[in-house]
């Protein structure tokens, strides 16, 4: 049937809409449609679509909350939580969800391991008035909690949330490769409840009715474990297994993963044989035969890569060449639970590089190689002067050569930061291979430094707020840890300052050192310059950024001896970055 708007008619008002849209582009030019996101990428959301799934009664796993999975594992009088999200209001969410299944109280919390997308949410599932239960984990949790809570919190932040996509759209992040996002807020918090049984090996134990086995298994973290339900034959491997190429090594900054390691613990796991496996990322498998394969697959690429990674070090290749020539066989290439929807063979490399035999890669070159300010220079002048330089950047952008791009920007826009064109150029070329990327990280990694670079994103050096509770439960020398590393060597030159802090809310005195630029605590009120006295909350809180500075150091302390103006110097001294 022809449409009832055909004709003479029709075609006018089709010659005037085209007429109007040519006066408002003039106007007005068309927003800029971002690049379409690759096709397999968008594919893998379905992953994570946000749901509560049942594995078997009894056992449930919340999946697509945020970055991490939460696990329930309901027993006769009560249930245990495995993990518990990234922040209170992501665990809040599960906790509502949870509560729709069974009303029974949290009888334990199990923390699979340090990263704090497993550990920020706890208090959210309890009750008011419920008392809180024992909390389960390794033994080195909590000295991996502090540290990067405390001495690489800026660092591990920026480069998280880069990493993460954290400020990016939902359009250009997508996903995150193992959740839909990371569930953070600007008001989003934290309370991460300290462990109070740990172990070291492994751990058996009952708890309202639900036998359970912990056992320790090294990977993505050394602290890792797994939990074994032994009578139903049900694992879960924490971050151990997930459905993308695991993160040997991840670009937010990691001390070194060990794939032996972590392949032996995937062996483990083969050994157990579980006829389900319910990952902390990711959706949860069933059946023996299809388990086997899987876990079988994951093992043999981990030990693939550094078994070969370690046969092209022996041949006397660099790091970069092994990079390049890492690929995965072709049968663990079309594995649905690896492809690099996470970490890439060719990153997992360097690492395996560097973790073995450090940072140098046998060229002399290297060992005092040139600054980079001075390699700029030489560059440029190699090229002809900074105007060749920049004709050199506009003949790669002519032929779409980004990588190209960003290398001869890097020498360009450090010998000058206010060269719009190379500025121009290096934004457009990492937005090109940030769209082109399917693997989240890069992909995100590429977006925010182009924003960046544009002066359109500022980075945060917090990603969440403690609450005063948490920061209650932490040892005052973590925050003492936190000053040393804050320590501007440069401002205090070769002066030397004893500063006594006693606390009326701890019975521990401290004596904190500075010395010619390095520190020192010492326990005990030890020939103090300043003596000073107040609550270990407040200096806690002071630290931690969530109390004024100034005003506690003036309202807050009494000072003893020594003076008040010699106090606010000294603690003028820790810089935060």
């Amino acid at each position: 049937m022809a449409s009832k708007y055909a004709g003479p008619s029709a075609m006018l008002w089709k010659r005037t809409r085209r007429s109007w849209r040519r006066l408002l582009s003039r106007i007005r030019p068309p927003r800029k449609r971002p690049a379409p996101a690759p096709a397999d990428l968008v594919k893998h959301s379905e992953e994570f679509t946000r749901q509560v799934i049942r594995v078997v009664d009894g056992v449930h796993v919340a999946i697509g909350y945020g970055i991490a999975n939460s696990i329930l594992i309901e027993g006769s009088d009560g249930v245990i939580i495995v993990d518990t999200m990234e922040t209170l209001e992501a665990a809040s969410q599960v906790s509502r969800a949870f509560r729709e299944i069974t009303d029974k109280p949290v009888r334990a919390f199990i923390y699979t391991h340090s990263h704090p997308d497993h550990i920020g949410g706890a208090p959210a599932f309890l009750c008011p008035g419920e008392s809180r239960p024992p909390v389960f984990a390794h033994e080195t949790v909590l000295a991996n909690i502090d540290k990067v809570s405390t001495e690489l919190q800026p660092i591990i932040t920026r480069r998280a949330f880069r990493m993460y996509g954290t400020h990016l759209t939902e359009e250009e992040r997508v996903n995150v490769g193992i959740g839909p996002k990371v569930a953070l807020e600007p008001d989003s918090t934290l309370h991460v409840l300290r462990p109070t049984r740990t172990f070291r090996t492994r751990h058996d134990d009952e708890i309202a009715g639900i036998r359970f086995q912990l056992i320790h298994a090294p990977g993505e973290t050394d602290d890792q474990i797994m939990v074994w339900l032994p009578e139903r034959r049900i694992l879960l491997p924490g971050d151990n297994f997930y459905r993308a190429f695991p993160n040997l090594y991840t670009i937010r900054g990691t001390s070194y993963r060990d794939p032996k390691g972590w392949a032996a613990s995937l062996d483990l796991m083969r050994d157990l044989r579980p006829v389900h496996l319910v990952p902390s990322h990711s959706r949860p498998l069933s059946g023996e035969a299809t388990i086997q394969e899987a876990l079988t697959d994951y093992r043999d690429a981990v030990r693939f890569v550094y078994d070969q990674t370690i046969r092209l070090m022996n041949q006397g290749l660099t790091p970069d060449e092994i990079a390049r020539r890492i690929q995965l066989p072709a049968h663990l290439a079309r594995s649905p639970f690896l492809q690099p929807f996470y970490g890439k063979p060719s990153w997992s490399a360097r690492s395996v590089y560097a973790g073995n035999i450090g940072w140098y890669d046998g060229n002399p070159t290297n060992l005092e190689p040139l600054a980079p300010d001075e390699m700029a220079s030489r560059i440029a002048v190699l090229a002809g002067g900074r105007r060749a330089l920049a004709d050199h950047i506009a003949a790669a952008q002519q032929v779409d050569d980004h990588q190209w791009v960003l290398h001869l920007t890097d020498h360009l826009l450090r010998l000058d930061p206010s060269d719009e064109r190379a500025r121009k150029a290096r934004i457009a070329a990492l937005e090109a291979l940030g769209h082109a990327e399917s693997n989240p990280n890069a992909r995100h990694e590429y977006l925010v430094a182009a924003k960046q670079l544009a002066g359109k994103l500022e980075l945060p050096l917090r990603a969440i707020t403690p609450t005063p509770d948490m920061l209650r439960d932490m040892p005052l020398s973590v925050f003492f840890d936190a000053m040393a590393v804050n320590l501007d060597a440069d401002a205090v030159d070769d002066q030397e300052m004893r500063v006594g802090f006693e606390f009326t809310d701890d019975p521990i005195r401290y004596t904190y050192v500075v010395r010619k630029g390095v520190s020192e605590v010492l326990e005990g009120l030890v020939d103090c310059d300043v003596h000073v006295r107040g609550e270990a909350q407040t200096f806690k809180e002071m630290l931690a950024g969530t109390r004024n500075p100034a005003a506690a150091m003036v309202k807050d302390f009494a000072v003893v001896t020594g003076g008040r103006v010699a106090f606010i110097r000294f603690m003028k001294w820790f810089v935060p970055t």
